[in-house]
């Protein structure tokens, strides 16, 4: 296949997948997501928030952690960092270079891996590395692979979700550099139910000790992990029942790009890990659960991956009518991004000390 075609598909398919959670969430507040088939268990204050603060703009996301300092990129302003000191909350904004300055890009997004952070832009492809601190990027790769999605499992390897030549799918992989750069593609490890691209559309995880590596489905119950290798790989299914994804796909357009029919139903949101938890953000309301609390927080539901088990869920509350964008997890803290909000919550020791004993399992 073409590089053309390529980077059309990988195009197609991150900008659509965007417009498929737009066009969702503007219809959320007519759909009532209600699944009588599961119960959740709410512990007593498995969090706590501490604090607020104003970072600003709602175009933040998380771009990395080193230790208390949280990272923020910024979507509109991609060489901008915003560094966060979560135990004091002390501010400091960061100017990022290239080296090369007649750069061209697409796509940029900032990943930050002490002692390095990376900036990435897949659709070209490249990714450029520097030492933090430093704050200066120089070029790491070069037009090797295209990808879509990607982080930094240590300071030689990548997590990727990339669209293999051979099945023209969305397959993981990891990028590999030694004396020179290897792509290694599992092309086994994403489940195909209709297309192989919007239906395996999901996001990339990684704990923060850098054992395991995930992938978390948006459109149905399932998550994925594996080791660091990207071996070792296992299922697991969520509390929730919605096994087969609720996508209508259309026929290709003239530029062989391909486009959703309605919204799909949207299973998970968004997840983290750390350690042997896997957190998963669901507004998918279970028995006895009202409708009105969606309107005030978003559900956080916690596995044990290692036992296959649901644990707990809790709360992440919205400030101003503004929902949960994105949320992450190192160990004792849980942050969310909310409008131009970060929250900040401390977690209870006797709910994310991975040993709690539970009765239900959920693996595969």
């Amino acid at each position: 296949m073409g590089i053309n075609r390529v980077l059309f598909k990988l195009l197609g398919t991150a900008s659509l997948s965007i417009g498929a959670v737009i066009i969702v969430f503007l219809f959320s507040e007519q759909q009532v997501h209600r699944n009588n088939a599961f119960t959740r268990r709410y512990p007593p204050h498995p969090v706590v928030k501490t604090y607020n603060l104003d970072i600003g703009y709602n175009s933040y996301y998380v771009a990395g952690w080193d230790t208390d300092f949280l990272y923020l990129g910024n979507s509109t302003a991609p060489w901008h960092l915003l560094r966060v000191d979560l135990g004091t909350r002390d501010t400091v904004h960061i100017r990022m270079e290239p080296l090369n300055k007649g750069l061209r890009y697409r796509s940029l997004e900032t990943r930050v891996l002490p002692p390095y952070f990376y900036i990435m832009d897949g659709t070209m492809p490249f990714i450029l590395r520097g030492t933090i601190g430093d704050w200066k990027a120089a070029p790491w790769m070069e037009e090797t692979a295209f990808f879509n999605r990607a982080i930094p499992i240590d300071s030689n390897h990548l997590f990727i979700r990339t669209i293999s030549s051979q099945t023209q799918r969305s397959a993981l992989g990891i990028i590999q550099q030694t004396d020179s750069f290897y792509i290694r593609l599992d092309t086994t490890l994403l489940e195909t139910q209709l297309d192989g691209i919007f239906d395996v559309d999901g996001m990339l995880v990684q704990s923060g000790d850098g054992m395991y590596l995930g992938y978390l489905y948006f459109y149905r119950n399932i998550f994925i992990v594996l080791d660091s290798k990207m071996e070792n790989p296992k299922n697991q299914r969520t509390i929730d029942t919605v096994e087969q994804g609720q996508i209508q796909v259309a026929e290709a357009n003239s530029h062989d790009q391909i486009q959703l029919q309605a919204p799909p139903l949207i299973v998970n949101r968004s997840g983290a890990m750390d350690g042997n938890l896997f957190l998963v953000q669901s507004d998918r309301l279970g028995r006895n659960e009202s409708k009105s609390m969606l309107d005030q927080a978003s559900i956080i539901d916690v596995y044990n991956h290692q036992r296959g088990t649901y644990e707990f869920s809790f709360y992440l509350y919205h400030i101003r009518k503004n929902k949960v964008r994105e949320f992450a997890i190192r160990g004792a803290y849980v942050i969310a991004l909310i409008g131009d909000q970060l929250s900040v919550y401390r977690t209870g020791k006797a709910y994310f000390d991975q040993t709690t004993n539970t009765e239900e399992t959920t693996g595969l």
